[in-house]
């Protein structure tokens, strides 16, 4: 029994960084988002021992979207670098449910009107 939770497999997010007053290069809309460091690690007595599967994410305020950001733009902002993300660099899953066509904010399927932008869905 002394060797439960001694060692394990876990996945960790931790934001590099935030961008605020900027164009959001999803929906273009003026808001913020966070860059986002995800990675796998095993642990013994919570020290992490060995990371893979290290990813970078980008979350947007505005539209409410999780995209994957390109390896080489991630690392260069990691590093402290000034980069300017572009829709280019992303890629995003196709987007689950329903979304506002004028924002991009993702919405119940029984919306008429977008409760962000006020636009008729």
């Amino acid at each position: 029994m002394f060797f439960i939770g001694i060692f394990g497999i876990q996945t960790k997010e931790e934001t590099i960084r935030t961008e605020q007053a900027v164009t959001c290069p999803l929906c273009g809309a003026y808001d913020r988002y966070e860059v986002i460091r995800a990675y796998t690690y095993f642990h013994i007595f919570f020290i992490p021992v060995w990371k893979w599967n290290k990813r970078y994410l980008i979350r947007t305020r505005c539209c409410g979207r999780i995209c994957a950001l390109d390896q080489e733009v991630g690392s260069r902002i990691e590093r402290g670098e000034a980069v300017t993300i572009t829709a280019q660099h992303l890629s995003c899953s196709e987007p689950r449910g329903h979304f506002c066509p004028s924002c991009g904010a993702q919405l119940h399927q029984s919306f008429n009107y977008c409760p962000y932008c006020g636009n008729r869905i």
